[in-house]
């Protein structure tokens, strides 16, 4: 029998014909080499050789679907399972399920699983969007709880279990608890007086652990929320370990959580033609933890620890440490020097090819991983040491301007420099208490019309409306407009901040999704 080949002819187009805009900016990236301290986890180095190769000589071929052999993500009885259940003894769990529609698939099934329509859920008010996503689709009633703020930084330092317990006092038929932990800036409280709460009253303790997959390996970080007993934790896997990003993991254990209906709520909210590569690299970054995770965590921190000794007392720099706290989270600030984070993170980037996670008013964060080396990390290091010492050097008083100081116009003014405690300021207003209309899914699903902003008060949102990152609401759907939102995102932009949520109009005008009025209907 003559034997064919599988493989076609070889596509006849060059390079500079292929017109693919992602690819045209991918290749720039790639081209540019920045020194990466933001998100994926694996900062495009962290993969053993062998593996890398194989990889990079057959993504195409291992692009797969759920053929004879290749288990099926719905109903594993294969590789994928066998896969899982390897992750769920890494990460200490009873079952762990592959996510490849983002950790946002995850928090949208713990809720889903754990809630019916109608009924209420404790919910911090500095949750990820992803949570009121969640919420909307489920129909779900969100009883929020606030977080402590941090007078010196300006930021979330997480809620007290005394306010969940306050609140399933007051809202006894909830039928679970969410919490963020750790949040964006690696500050990670003690969830043992949580789970305790949630568990004497026979109700499942749901935590968002995105930004924690990497905890469990290295005694010296927080302890990881399965271990307080947590019923339901994600990780975003492609954060701070390997796996590509939109690669995530949901872990179950105990009673409470019956992992059919686990099963069943993902089969919803995932694609039925999963991504093999993701999973593939899913089952990477696991396994590289379970052979080499403690060893890899620890040289990480003696990074970051360095780091953090080598910024601290340098003129008009701050680093963030507080007991408990993620470490491998680098926090600064040269509020002092009067820089605004978004300018700090634009300096990092436009004078010395140094890429942050994240800017809020006043701080910067950079993600220190496994896969990071000291010549990279002292790149960092001493690019702030330069900017400290530029910024030190100029003269001029800082702007006395408080939040809500001059906000005549979006984007009105360009950065300028700043007083400590705009972050603060901003961050209470974030998660300050709003009017709710509607439920967040009947404005969702109620008829819209686009306004200006600066006309949308007293106007009921239709939409999150979100400074990202981190993605932290500072309206919710349902929740009415006022006067201080719009200071806020005056204030915001101004600085450079991003919001998902408001779009600018063909004449330049900045617009909202709102509720229908009925007499506009």
């Amino acid at each position: 029998m003559e034997k064919y080949s599988t493989r076609a002819d070889p596509l006849d187009i060059p390079l500079d014909e292929f017109d693919a805009p992602i690819l045209k900016k991918l290749l720039w990236y790639v081209s540019q080499d920045p020194a990466r301290f933001h998100m994926p986890g694996h900062k495009g180095v962290g993969y053993p050789p062998e593996i890398l190769e194989a990889f990079s000589k057959n993504m195409l071929a291992m692009d797969v679907t759920e053929t004879r052999g290749m288990d099926n993500l719905h109903l594993p009885a294969g590789c994928i399972k066998q896969a899982q259940d390897l992750a769920s003894r890494t990460f200490g769990a009873d079952r762990t399920f592959f996510l490849t529609n983002g950790t946002t698939a995850g928090i949208h099934a713990m809720l889903m699983t754990t809630c019916k329509e109608g009924q209420k859920v404790i919910i911090p008010r500095d949750a990820h969007l992803s949570v009121i996503g969640g919420v909307v689709l489920a129909g779900l009633v969100p009883v929020f709880v606030y977080p402590d703020i941090d007078p010196e930084w300006g930021i979330g330092m997480g809620v007290r279990p005394e306010a969940y317990e306050q609140a399933l006092k007051e809202h006894p038929e909830a039928k679970a608890c969410l919490i963020t932990r750790p949040n964006y800036y690696g500050i990670a409280g003690d969830l043992a007086p949580l789970a305790e709460i949630c568990h004497e009253r026979d109700i499942p303790l749901l935590v968002d652990e995105a930004h924690g997959p990497h905890i469990c390996f290295h005694g010296d970080l927080p302890t990881p929320a399965l271990e307080y007993g947590a019923d339901m934790v994600v990780h975003s896997t492609h954060k701070t370990l390997g796996s590509f990003t939109g690669s995530s993991m949901l872990h179950i254990q105990g009673p409470r959580i019956h992992p059919d209906r686990v099963q069943r709520m993902l089969a919803i909210l995932q694609s039925t033609s999963p991504s093999y590569i993701l999973m593939a690299s899913i089952d990477i970054a696991a396994t590289i933890m379970r052979l080499r995770g403690r060893e890899l965590i620890e040289r990480a921190l003696r990074l970051s620890d360095r780091a953090r000794s080598r910024l601290q007392g340098a003129h008009g720099v701050r680093v963030l440490y507080r007991p408990g706290m993620d470490r491998l989270r680098l926090t600064v600030s040269m509020i002092q020097l009067g820089l605004a984070g978004y300018d700090l993170k634009n300096r990092l980037l436009d004078d010395y090819n140094v890429r942050v996670e994240l800017a809020d008013l006043e701080n910067v964060v950079a993600f220190i991983t496994y896969a990071d080396s000291e010549e990279r990390v002292d790149l960092l290091v001493d690019a702030i040491l330069r900017i400290a010492e530029e910024e030190g050097g100029r003269k001029g008083d800082h702007l006395q301007m408080g939040l809500a100081g001059n906000a005549s116009s979006v984007n009105a003014r360009k950065p300028a420099r700043r007083r400590s405690g705009t972050q603060a300021e901003f961050t209470r207003s974030l998660f300050a208490p709003a009017e709710r209309a509607l439920l967040p899914r009947q404005a969702t699903l109620a008829a819209h019309e686009l306004v200006e902003v600066a006309g949308g008060v007293g106007r009921v949102c239709a939409e999150v409306v979100a400074p990202y990152p981190p993605g932290i609401p500072l309206l919710y759907p349902g929740e009415i407009i006022d006067s201080l939102h719009l200071e806020i995102i005056d204030e915001a932009l101004s600085l450079g901040a991003v919001f998902r949520g408001l779009s600018f109009g063909p004449d330049g005008q900045l617009i909202v999704t709102v509720v229908k009025n009925r007499r506009s209907q």
